[in-house]
């Protein structure tokens, strides 16, 4: 029988402690699992409760309560929400929508998510940031309501966290992403603007956040994708000088406004930028993606283990929608054995889970987790 409640578990990991067990994550915008693949797993555990819709952008699901207890999920969730005026322009003919920041957003025919694929921001010019309609950080109607969902997960005893995208992808929601790589070599003094709005905004979003909820959380995630399946998708220095200033700005409104651990998530090959990480103040890496190149759990753990946390790490790209459960549950215990050692784990997927990955695997991951997660 576990002796700990699941906040304790998680607090004690991200604390680098060895808790009872490893604590087990699933059901956020970083560890969920699309609508399809959900109605199968449902089915397949004798749930009948109707699927709520998690995040439409991503086709994520609300997972269950009575799925998160079977998989002994120590974590919950709780996030900011849309402006309550903000109109999103919905054409069902077309399948888009436009986003809080002025982009179009469009679902290809048969897909499963929603691409960005109109740019609000056409000029790189300081004109057209002054311009620009941006969203307001203190409408009061993002905030309504979450002080009570948060002190209901942790008074249950549940670890709450949050996620939100950082400065770095939203450059790209303005402008896309070639785009914005190219404004940080062609445009520096416009990127270089605009990347400060966009930090402004959202880290204002964050103080008022966490002015709600910051006495029950426990980790804050921030989204900063930084790598691509074979190397980072920007040098390390032009992580240092033109992203990590916007990003830091986040982080250090977080641990301002509480006692929240801070988590990166960046999918891709990023190990050459990780240290850069560690001097922004992160505590968490998050996903972990062990099939992109150099993400290897084993060296991850010793090079950076006692700067960071891991959280994720049971790979979504190959063995989780293409292996059998043997080769899952063997996937488990080879990341639990690497990254699991002195505390600093958090297990889950290493991104959402797609659509047609087996019932079975998934099951056979969170089983493995709780049967091999044992200190």
């Amino acid at each position: 029988m576990d002796s700990m409640t699941g906040r304790e578990r998680v607090w004690k990991a991200l604390n680098h402690q060895v808790p009872d067990r490893v604590p087990q994550d699933f059901g956020s915008r970083g560890s969920g699992i699309g609508l399809a693949g959900y109605e199968e797993l449902k089915k397949r555990l004798g749930v009948e409760t109707p699927t709520e819709v998690l995040d439409s952008r991503l086709g994520l699901a609300v997972i269950d309560e009575s799925i998160l207890s079977r998989f002994q999920i120590d974590t919950r969730y709780v996030y900011m929400k849309a402006a309550a005026s903000w109109d999103p322009k919905t054409n069902a003919r077309e399948d888009t929508f436009v986003d809080e920041w002025g982009a179009t957003l469009k679902r290809p025919k048969g897909g499963f998510y929603y691409d960005h694929v109109g740019f609000p921001l056409k000029e790189a010019t300081l004109d057209a940031l002054k311009a620009h309609r941006w969203p307001d950080p203190d409408d009061p109607t993002r905030y309504e309501g979450l002080r009570e969902t948060a002190r209901s997960y942790y008074e249950r005893g549940y670890a709450v966290g949050s996620y939100m995208k950082g400065t770095w992808e939203t450059t790209w929601i303005l402008r896309g992403v070639e785009q914005a790589m190219m404004d940080m070599v062609l445009e520096p003094e416009f990127f270089h603007a605009l990347a400060d709005k966009a930090s402004e905004i959202l880290a204002r979003m964050v103080e008022n956040f966490l002015g709600e909820v910051g006495e029950y959380l426990q980790f804050f995630c921030v989204t900063c994708d930084l790598g691509t399946q074979v190397a980072p998708m920007i040098s390390p220095d032009d992580y240092k000088a033109k992203v990590r200033p916007y990003e830091k700005r986040i982080f250090e409104t977080v641990k301002r406004k509480s006692r929240a651990k801070v988590a990166q998530h960046s999918c891709g090959a990023i190990f050459k930028i990780i240290p850069h990480l560690i001097d922004a103040g992160i505590d968490i890496l998050n996903p972990i993606q062990t099939s992109a190149k150099g993400m290897d759990t084993a060296l991850l753990k010793r090079e950076f283990g006692k700067d960071l946390c891991f959280w994720g790490g049971i790979d979504t790209q190959k063995i989780l929608p293409d292996g059998t459960p043997e080769d899952v549950e063997k996937e488990v215990q080879r990341v639990i054995r690497d990254l699991s050692p002195g505390g600093g784990f958090l297990f889950g997927p290493t991104h959402d889970i797609q659509t047609f990955t087996p019932v079975e695997n998934i099951i056979a991951m969170y089983e493995s987790g709780m049967k091999y997660g044992r200190y």
